[in-house]
């Protein structure tokens, strides 16, 4: 009689080794054949992950709560209470920042804007080079400003810096022209607007 033992014997060591070579369910290969991280839900750019794509540039910040609308106290050489619903935010290629409040309900009334000309780089603090200008709606309307640059003690703060929005405040000392000086009241004077315009 023929003795089949040690045949069966190698067989099974043989199967033994393939089946602990196998890939199990949950590895990390990129074989798409086996249904394991190749799908879209574990492409998640995190560290324990497996793929070889970086996750894009997130530049977006969080924001708060809008602050809109604001009233801002004028007295001295225009005294009222100036409304303004709306903040604008450019950011164009010249390295400034620009802010535009108006009252959208109203076109013939205030418009106040700010220039950082640091030039403005993101988040921060700046007084090197920054105006601010208070302006009337109207034909022969007046024009006050105020600027670092002569001088007067303007300073934009600025928290938060992103593509879809930015804030912050500023505070600015009394803003003139040739007959007089206009106080702008409260301090400081919200930044928000939800979108930042390229030019």
């Amino acid at each position: 009689m023929t003795d089949h033992s040690g045949r069966w014997a190698s067989a099974a060591a043989l199967l033994a080794i393939l089946a602990a070579c196998a890939p199990s369910a949950g590895d990390d290969d990129d074989d798409s054949s086996v249904a394991d991280d190749d799908s879209a839900a574990a492409d998640d750019d995190s560290a324990g992950d497996d793929d070889t794509t970086p996750a894009p540039d997130d530049d977006t910040v969080e924001l708060p709560p809008s602050p809109l609308p604001i009233s801002i106290d004028l007295s001295g050489a225009a005294t009222e209470t100036a409304y303004f619903d709306s903040i604008e935010c450019a950011h164009p290629p010249n390295n400034q920042l620009q802010l535009t409040y108006v009252d959208s309900t109203n076109a013939y009334t205030w418009t106040l804007r700010v220039f950082v000309r640091d030039p403005f780089e993101g988040e921060g603090a700046y007084s090197g080079n920054v105006q601010v200008q208070l302006l009337e709606n109207f034909s022969g309307g007046r024009y006050f400003s105020a600027s670092s640059t002569a001088g007067q003690a303007v300073e934009v703060v600025v928290d938060g810096f992103g593509s879809n929005g930015a804030f912050g405040s500023f505070t600015t000392d009394p803003v003139e022209d040739g007959s007089g000086a206009v106080t702008l009241s409260p301090q400081p004077i919200p930044i928000w607007c939800d979108q930042v315009f390229s030019s």
